[in-house]
């Protein structure tokens, strides 16, 4: 599994602006009251990177504990927990080895970080550790990226974002294997400081995408249902509309059935 390295130093700087956490937040916590039989009062952040997700939730009262494989992450998840006075836990953990102290009300997992779990053996351990962390009634709400909205490959791309007296510029191709369904994506970096030498340095990141029915399979075949289906690249995704055939971002609502769960 690909964990952030030197990129975790520059994530929120390049995803400012590209993503409203906030805003996302706030589109949670309506699906919580639409399908959640009480408000839920602890929520797990699986891959919660830099806390993003996790903060804004914390702030509107929740007791939220974000994971992440990646330390550096962690650490710059804590320093803005710190920063803005935020009580939320966050460790340093596997998500295919899920082990919790206490069971959660609900659960979360954002952006591309659901697309990690590269086999299906992955998919096996992390729904078994989330069942064993997770209170019956829970829900598990996901964003998995669809194959319907991937650029055709090789796509690439670039991207500059300043702050302050640094400017980073991220350099991407991406190339989809159709036999594996993982998008391999080759990310390239120059950080151009105002008084130090430049620093250059390369990542390596897969991702598994899925079509809409495969991911409602996967669910029901590792002990969860499924409920809903949402577009997460609309502008107004706050009108929870079904996903297009060329969606990419796909919001998934589940929750767990009862009984044991099957490979």
């Amino acid at each position: 599994m690909n964990a952030y390295t030197k990129f975790a130093d520059y994530y929120d700087l390049i995803y400012k602006g590209t993503v409203d956490y906030e805003k996302e937040c706030e589109i949670l916590e309506t699906i919580f009251e639409r399908y959640s039989p009480k408000k839920p009062k602890t929520i797990l952040d699986v891959g919660c990177g830099t806390g993003s997700h996790t903060i804004p939730l914390a702030k509107q009262g929740y007791s939220v504990t974000g994971i992440d494989i990646s330390p550096g992450m962690i650490k710059k998840a804590k320093e803005k927990a710190e920063k803005e006075n935020v009580d939320a836990k966050f460790l340093v953990q596997d998500m295919r080895s899920l082990n919790l102290e206490t069971k959660l009300d609900s659960a979360i997992c954002m952006f591309g970080a659901f697309g990690y779990l590269l086999t299906n053996e992955d998919l096996a351990r992390f729904f078994a550790g989330l069942s064993r962390n997770l209170d019956e009634a829970g829900l598990f709400v996901f964003e998995f990226w669809s194959i319907g909205g991937l650029k055709p490959s090789p796509y690439k791309s670039w991207t500059k974002a300043q702050h302050e007296n640094v400017i980073v510029y991220r350099f991407s191709e991406s190339n989809f294997d159709r036999e594996t369904n993982v998008l391999n994506i080759d990310m390239h970096f120059i950080i151009v400081y105002k008084d130090k030498l430049p620093e250059i340095f390369a990542e390596n990141h897969n991702i598994r995408c899925y079509t809409l029915a495969e991911m409602k399979k996967r669910l029901k075949n590792n002990g969860f249902k499924p409920v809903a289906a949402y577009d997460w690249d609309r502008k107004d995704a706050a009108n929870l509309k079904a996903p297009r055939k060329e969606t990419f971002r796909i919001l998934m609502i589940s929750r767990k059935k009862n009984g044991s769960i099957g490979h």
